[in-house]
């Protein structure tokens, strides 16, 4: 799964609309759908700083493997 910036106003406007109607999801939600494990607050908080690194750049941000490389990262410190 990736996520981007929206593209416009008008994409920006439909994703906020989603949201005012109850139908976004957390990070964390996302990241536990993906995994199938819910994720520890750092791995959120991450995802978190990765995706507003991205939507500063205009690039997109492939989640599963920002996570993936923070379990590899965890495992290789433990």
């Amino acid at each position: 799964m990736t996520a981007r910036g929206p593209k416009d106003d008008e994409e920006r406007f439909k994703a906020l609309l989603a949201l005012m109607q109850g139908r976004g999801r957390s990070i964390a939600d996302v990241i536990e759908e993906l995994t199938g494990e819910v994720p520890s607050e750092d791995t959120v908080e991450a995802v978190k700083n990765r995706l507003q690194m991205a939507q500063d750049s205009g690039e997109h941000v492939d989640i599963l493997a920002v996570v993936q490389a923070m379990n590899d990262l965890a495992s290789q410190w433990a």
